[in-house]
């Protein structure tokens, strides 16, 4: 007599989490998305492909364990934190130049003309 697998006991698909941690693992990949700009950086960054990330994303793909690891281990989450849906560590702003304020002009009436004196 044959089972289904002498390793498991139980179902392969859709098993491994809960309703909530699925929800918890999208808002995270929705984060990537934000930060990365496109769906496709995600799925490079996740090591998925980008359609099993979307059907994960629209809910008609489970998702599983090794998924919710590389989303904690991209967003730099352990797998435990993400799953319970902490948010993830924000970056420090971006550096940008700003340049440095100009001097106060003169009332108009009180600039010299011409040249030294």
């Amino acid at each position: 007599m044959m089972t289904s697998s002498r390793f498991r006991d139980r179902p392969l698909r859709g098993t491994d989490l809960i309703e909530i941690q699925r929800s918890n693992l999208r808002a995270l990949l929705r984060h990537l998305h934000r930060e990365l700009g496109s769906w496709i950086l995600v799925a490079h960054k996740l090591g998925f492909r980008r359609s099993f990330i979307l059907a994960f994303c629209d809910g008609s793909e489970p998702g599983n364990m090794a998924l919710a690891r590389s989303i904690a281990r991209a967003v730099g989450l352990s797998l435990d934190d993400a799953l319970a849906g902490k948010a993830p560590p924000r970056k420090a702003p971006a550096l940008s130049l700003v340049t440095p304020p100009k001097a106060p002009r003169a009332p108009k009436g009180s600039r010299r003309k011409g040249g030294a004196s």
